[in-house]
């Protein structure tokens, strides 16, 4: 599957001493970490075994570091033995970005998690497409990856649907858009309406109905943060929907 940017994959989870704590992704200061929830696809691959993910030597105190100061448990979801994550961050004035920190590793179909494996021109896993009565723990543990910041990184509000894709692997150097507050937002201001521009975003996007995306873009764009804006900008005016949906998964 060609694809014009290649991608890695957010509710985010930020682990404290093994402990997961969630969080709504807030643009305040300095570096921040996301957390939060949203997400989606169908398919049906053939079963296939595959190795169990062996996690990097762990600290005295059970801890692994993938990176980025992140460090989680040892032990991985299910049958795992090693836990991946999405982490989304910021630094200083930048937008935000995702990153896969640790590796996705196939662990086949299971009841609850049956749909698409996408993969690139290389061969990677990068994205996943749910199939009826998916579940997204079930989800995690099939790709040994922390569920909920899969969810986060993919916009996922409550539910999964047959039909969405799930991008696991998200490109770092893509800006991620925060669907909770806009770029310019005002204190106290109500950011329903934002919210909901996102997902009309994405469903133009999804649909590839030119009109309907610039109709929103016209309103949305202006409080996406700038950089971010002109990628998703120049893409709309291209015509290059695969990077639009990374942009608005």
């Amino acid at each position: 599957m060609k694809r014009s940017t290649k991608i890695t994959m957010v509710v985010s989870a930020a682990v404290v001493t093994g402990l997961l704590v969630l969080a709504l992704p807030a643009m305040i200061g300095a570096t921040t970490w996301v957390t939060g929830v949203f997400g989606a696809g169908s398919g049906s691959p053939a079963a296939t075994e595959s190795p169990k993910p062996t996690a990097d030597p762990a600290s005295d105190d059970g801890l692994v570091d993938l990176g980025d100061g992140i460090s989680v448990p040892a032990d991985g979801p299910g049958e795992c033995t090693a836990s991946a994550r999405i982490n989304i961050r910021a630094e200083d004035n930048e937008p935000f970005h995702s990153k896969l920190l640790g590796e996705l590793v196939e662990m086949g179909p299971s009841e609850l998690a049956r749909g698409e494996v996408l993969k690139d021109d290389d061969g990677e896993i990068y994205a996943y497409v749910v199939a009826p009565g998916d579940s997204p723990i079930a989800i995690g543990e099939r790709f040994c990856i922390d569920y909920t910041t899969v969810l986060s990184h993919n916009h996922v509000r409550i539910d999964i649907n047959p039909g969405d894709v799930l991008y696991l692997r998200p490109d770092p150097t893509l800006p991620w858009v925060d669907p909770y507050s806009p770029f310019d937002v005002q204190p106290g201001e109500q950011t329903g309406p934002y919210y909901d521009a996102i997902d009309f975003m994405r469903n133009a996007v999804v649909a590839k109905d030119l009109a309907e995306a610039q109709r929103v873009w016209a309103e949305l764009g202006p409080r996406i943060h700038p950089e971010a804006r002109t990628i998703a900008t120049r893409a709309l005016e291209a015509g290059d929907w695969e990077l639009l949906r990374q942009m608005f998964p």
